[in-house]
C-alpha cells in the first residue's frame, strides 16, 4: 500500500476518506517523534497495514537520525515484540 507522507503523519486514503494512518509528532525539540496514534479501517485490518505504516515511520526516523517514543497501543506492542525497534525507542 502506498502512504501519503506529512511532517508527522503518514496516511493512505480512498476515494478522500482517510482508511490508515499514523500520527507521530515531534517532541524534546524535534529529536523524538512520539507515536500517538494508529488507525486502520475496521474492513482492512488483518492484512499488516499498521505494521507497514509503523515500518515506514522506523524507517524514516532511522533516517532522519531521530528516536522514537511508541505511545499508542499498537505501537507499544510492537515495540516490545521487535528487538530492531527497541533499538531506536526513546527511553525516559
Amino acid at each position: 500500500m502506498e502512504f501519503t507522507y506529512e511532517p508527522g503523519r503518514l496516511f493512505h486514503e480512498t476515494d478522500g476518506i482517510v482508511d490508515a494512518e499514523i500520527l507521530f509528532p515531534e517532541i524534546l525539540g524535534g529529536a523524538v517523534w512520539s507515536i500517538d496514534h494508529t488507525y486502520v479501517d475496521p474492513e482492512l485490518r488483518g492484512q499488516g497495514i499498521a505494521g507497514q505504516l509503523l515500518a515506514e515511520v522506523v524507517a524514516r526516523a532511522e533516517k532522519a537520525g531521530v528516536q522514537l517514543k511508541p505511545v499508542c497501543t499498537y505501537a507499544r506492542q510492537a515495540f516490545f515484540r521487535n528487538p530492531e525497534y527497541q533499538k531506536i525507542a526513546y527511553k525516559d
